[in-house]
């Protein structure tokens, strides 16, 4: 009972974090305005793997109040199928929510530069842009090349309004390191569910056993 109430609350505190991140009021207008939508995307995914594990939790409580040894063997089977959907949450969150990953690099860097070559052009494009270098502290895409290369004045923005010396990493990179703290915290969780599964599928077969023996009595 104590393990699976613990990973009830652990499933709905997850879950939480998900929607906190798909709402947040800073990130929720970025990802609109640079049409931006991977992380949320993977978040979806823990989303519904967190509510699934919820769900399954619940009927494990429920099979062991009431003893009974098919919704037993159910939750450990839907352990082992949600084990397979936590690696793939971890694995996803890990791709495209830290900092070292090329492949979210690589796709920041072709969002980024879209904005600093729709600078002087689209209005929309220049004022979210500037709105997250400021905020992250960054310079377009790799840095203020950039925009050299664009031929287009590098903005203010570009530089730590307090020192004045311009941001050592363009967005493609800190905003990826902004990012990192929400990853780490989901990919450790689903981590965490994974060895919690196991060890819960190794408890249900023993519980099971037990079940068994006590009813053989009778």
């Amino acid at each position: 009972m104590i393990f699976n109430v613990f990973r009830l609350i652990l499933g709905i505190a997850t879950f939480c974090i998900c929607i906190w991140i798909r709402f947040d009021l800073d990130f929720w207008e970025w990802v609109i305005e640079i049409n931006w939508y991977t992380y949320w995307y993977c978040t979806y995914f823990i989303m519904i793997t967190m509510l699934l594990a919820v769900i399954n939790s619940l009927i494990g409580a429920y099979a062991i109040i009431y003893e009974r040894s098919g919704l037993i063997l159910f939750t450990s089977i839907s352990m082992g199928i949600l084990l397979v959907f936590e690696f793939i949450g971890a694995l996803i969150i890990c791709i495209y929510g830290v900092e070292e990953s090329p492949y979210l690099i690589a796709e920041l860097n072709e969002v980024f530069l879209k904005l600093v070559y729709a600078w002087d052009q689209d209005p929309r494009a220049s004022r979210i842009l500037r709105q997250i270098m400021e905020y992250v502290g960054c310079c377009g895409a790799d840095g203020s090349d950039d925009f050299i290369n664009a031929m287009k004045p590098v903005p203010l923005e570009c530089r730590d309004l307090i020192t004045g010396n311009e941001y050592a990493f363009g967005c493609q990179q800190q905003l990826a390191w902004w990012l990192e703290p929400w990853s780490a915290f989901l990919a450790g969780t689903l981590a965490l569910y994974m060895v919690m599964d196991v060890f819960g599928i190794i408890v249900n077969r023993q519980l099971r056993a037990a079940l068994t023996a006590e009813n053989s009595k009778y």
